[in-house]
């Protein structure tokens, strides 16, 4: 199994970080990626939320993510069909501390025969810890 995880406090609110994540077509301005919307949200949901399945393109291999979870607490998302990794479950949750907000960033997967669990712990880790950076340069004041 691997786990990777990081934290970063954010000049934003958990709403604006939030909707700035569900904003899929605007996401590769954090990962290394481009993702597109397969399928919107459910009725009722925030935008870009619950329900909500998109297709993710990193390094030429294309997958499908769906959001299981979207509110001010925070981001659930998994990948579906177990490809490129297996049991794929990313998790933000959101922590008010007045103006600013912790962001928590976990994901656990189990890597397939061929990408050794180190490598797969070592992208996973650098893209979380991109993300967030680049999260947090957008709201930083400086």
């Amino acid at each position: 199994m691997v786990n990777v995880h990081y934290q970063r406090v954010i000049n934003a609110t958990p709403q604006v970080l939030r909707d700035t994540l569900l904003n899929h077509q605007s996401l590769s301005d954090f990962f290394n990626a481009t993702f597109k919307v397969l399928k919107v949200e459910n009725d009722g949901e925030v935008s870009g939320g619950v329900g909500c399945v998109r297709e993710v393109c990193i390094l030429g291999i294309r997958f499908k993510e769906e959001i299981v979870k979207a509110d001010t607490d925070g981001i659930e998302y998994r990948v579906v069909d177990d490809f490129p990794v297996k049991d794929h479950r990313g998790v933000i949750r959101f922590f008010a501390q007045g103006s600013l907000t912790k962001v928590s960033y976990h994901i656990s997967c189990c890597a397939p025969w061929y990408i050794p669990n180190w490598l797969l712990t070592r992208l996973l880790q650098n893209d979380v810890e991109q993300c967030l950076n680049k999260l947090g340069a957008r709201f930083d004041p400086r």
